[in-house]
């Protein structure tokens, strides 16, 4: 083998590895597991949750995505919140303080928990863009995902047939 060869070989053995090494995250048709204290001090588990829909949307407070769709998930929330649907928005700043007064300034009354409080266990995995987006069945299960930009109809599409299962 040359080294050109070998170089390749080298740089596909490393890929491999790293490959491997990455953190399991939960997908589709997974169980999902999330165990966190939420703004407020309450404790909520998807355990806890079981025969409801629920979302989980990893976000932060500096995302412009995040921003313009938060409004929307409050109405989304506020429309089917009594139909067996919860949302979790789990912000993933770093600035707890910061994430608090945003949350308050904007009037949000879904629950909120802060991923780096050290309470919050889940399977999501390493969070590399916002919003990222889980939607876990009555059941437990991770349904559905989807990273970036989700609009209203699209979020009614998936969540309105799980909650009639």
């Amino acid at each position: 083998m040359n080294g050109r060869g070998a170089f390749y070989l080298i740089r596909i053995l490393l890929l491999a590895f790293f490959a491997l090494s990455l953190p399991v995250h939960a997908d589709v048709g997974d169980a999902a597991k999330l165990k966190t204290i939420l703004l407020d001090g309450k404790p909520v588990s998807l355990d806890q949750l079981k025969g409801k829909v629920v979302m989980v949307n990893f976000w932060a407070t500096w995302c412009p995505t995040c921003r313009a769709e938060m409004p929307q998930w409050q109405k989304f929330y506020d429309a089917y919140k009594d139909k067996g649907f919860v949302l979790i928005a789990l912000s993933i700043d770093e600035d707890e303080k910061e994430l608090r007064s945003v949350a308050k300034e904007r009037g949000f009354t879904f629950p909120i928990a802060w991923r780096f409080d050290d309470k919050t266990d889940d399977n999501f995995g390493d969070i590399i863009a916002t919003p990222t987006l889980y939607v876990v069945d009555k059941a437990g299960k991770v349904a559905w995902t989807k990273r970036g930009r989700v609009t209203y109809a699209q979020l009614q599409e998936v969540i309105e047939p799980l909650l009639k299962n």
